[in-house]
């Protein structure tokens, strides 16, 4: 079979492409075998081969990358009983995060694609339990986004307190893949949008793209933007789309540069889900490095938390919930397996609206 690994992590030119790797075999009487058909790359991926992901585990050498794939039951062990050949399953992410609220270490131990071999191959065997169906009316190149951007956004909303109620208003930061899912399950929940970006562009294109989610009749400030290249003090601007008040939930992804105005657009018990940095990856002024969060915290009174992707059976409801709402997922541009490195050097230099994904 064709399968990437990590050759080294010095940059995107350490994923070295193997064409004639030995197809992995069955290893127990439960295991299934995925023959994978499309990836979707995640900021986690970028990270793992630019060597500056964070996460308290080592990756091995010629580690096989990707977190997110999707693709068809090709082979069963003799005692699996939750999938048949032919079913269209993605992997979860990470493997053996199936009850727990929060994501143990354990588990991060088994993050695809980083801690072990991911998805970037044409077969992938695993345990049935680390498998879930996609939506019935996704194809499988939209079931390759589920296993990390719309878990981590369900998380977000749904799997800690507080959760998402509808009539209430979600400020997402940016267009990528967490931020553009977490939208797309605010308003199947009955909920207001309020999206940001530095391109207005970007923020027309998203709001024709979201605006088959909103309901007929409902009122026009259902998604609303923010182009904070023209509004500096967007938390001021946020609060005042939001009649005056603080939203109810921040998605927070990209870090120490939008922090405090995260939780400062925020009510008082409203929550903050961080689920990024990613700006770090660009300059941050002094000015916000310095400012003392504990204070911002404190005085405003605001829930702070963490948010990694659902456990396995959140993921299923998640799953769920898409299919009935008739969500699609937003997909940017897609990417020949040959042409990976291509795709990661695309979703590198920001361009994109939502997911890249690659086709096997």
């Amino acid at each position: 079979m064709k399968r990437y690994i990590i050759s080294h992590r010095n940059g995107i030119d350490g994923l070295l492409l193997h064409i004639d790797a030995p197809k992995p075999e069955l290893r127990s009487s439960t295991d299934i075998r995925i023959n994978i058909k499309y990836l979707s790359l995640n900021a986690r991926d970028l990270q793992i081969v630019n060597n500056d992901y964070p996460a308290p585990h080592d990756v091995p050498q010629d580690c096989v990358p990707v977190s997110d794939g999707c693709g068809i039951v090709e082979a069963v062990g003799k005692d699996v009983t939750l999938f048949k050949i032919g079913d269209r399953v993605a992997p979860v992410f990470p493997q053996g995060h199936h009850y727990e609220e929060d994501l143990a270490l354990r588990s991060l131990k088994r993050g695809l694609g980083g801690a072990i071999d991911g998805v970037a191959a044409e077969y992938f065997v695993c345990d049935e339990q680390e498998a879930v169906n996609i939506p019935s009316n996704f194809e499988l190149i939209e079931g390759s986004t589920l296993p990390v951007a719309y878990t981590t956004a369900w998380s977000s909303l749904y799997s800690h307190h507080p959760s998402l109620q509808s009539g209430q208003t979600v400020l997402c930061l940016g267009t990528g893949g967490v931020s553009l899912s977490a939208a797309q399950i605010a308003l199947i929940s009955g909920a207001r949008v309020i999206l940001t970006s530095s391109s207005q562009s970007k923020l027309d294109k998203v709001t024709e793209l979201l605006k088959p989610l909103v309901p007929n009749g409902a009122p026009a400030n259902v998604i609303q933007t923010i182009d904070y290249s023209k509004v500096d003090a967007w938390d001021v601007e946020a609060r005042r789309l939001n009649g005056g008040k603080g939203v109810d939930f921040v998605i927070e992804i990209a870090g120490r540069a939008t922090l405090a105005r995260s939780i400062r657009s925020t009510r008082q018990g409203g929550l903050v889900a961080i689920s990024g940095y990613m700006g770090d990856y660009k300059p941050i002024p002094d000015d916000l490095i310095q400012e003392d969060l504990a204070k911002v915290i404190l005085y405003s009174a605001a829930n702070v938390r963490g948010v990694f992707v659902c456990n396995r059976e959140d993921f299923k409801t998640a799953a769920s919930a898409l299919e009935i709402g008739g969500v699609k997922p937003i997909i940017d541009k897609v990417f020949k397996f040959e042409d990976m490195k291509e795709a990661y050097r695309y979703m590198e230099a920001g361009r994109h609206v939502g997911k890249v994904c690659i086709e096997l």
